[in-house]
């Protein structure tokens, strides 16, 4: 029950601080939020992926994110773990995944608006791809450190 919990928070966390800046940061002027580091763009829909990759797809975009969404919590159904990074983790990749689907599903694109003024050449992203890339880096840590390591445990003081 408590995994649910941290799940539940995390995924309506990371979707109002999304849809909220989205919302409210979307069509402001652009501005230096901190100077030469990260600034606040200007309207910057964008109908693909990462690094504009399949770009004008939405449709299959939303195909795919709702195949993932859904591998995801089938993933998660067979994950027999408490542990609250796992479940911070998964929620920030579904509430990320969910927050840029909401602007696919409404507006045809999602709207990114972070740009990084120390590094020109690099996409410009919203919090959800944020929140996005941190659960993913969280979900491999908590898979190649911590997943298994307890049932391998259990079944060696099983055998003794």
């Amino acid at each position: 029950m408590k995994k649910w919990i941290t799940i539940v928070c995390s995924i309506i966390g990371v979707l109002v601080i999304d849809l909220v800046t989205k919302h409210f940061l979307f069509e402001v002027e652009y501005f230096n939020l901190i100077p030469n580091v990260i600034s606040i763009a200007t309207n910057n829909g964008n109908t693909g992926a990462a690094f504009g990759i399949f770009s004008d797809s939405t449709i299959a975009l939303v195909i795919v994110s709702i195949i993932m969404i859904a591998a995801l919590f089938i993933f998660n159904y067979f994950v027999k773990t408490g542990s609250i990074f796992y479940s911070i983790s998964f929620g920030f990749i579904v509430g990320g995944a969910i927050g840029n689907l909401i602007d696919r599903l409404t507006l045809g694109y999602v709207r990114d608006f972070i740009f990084l003024d120390f590094w020109p050449t690099f996409p410009i992203f919203n919090l959800a791809d944020t929140f996005l890339c941190i659960g993913a880096v969280m979900m491999a840590i908590f898979i190649l450190f911590f997943m298994g390591k307890k049932n391998s445990r259990q079944e060696d003081e099983n055998k003794s």
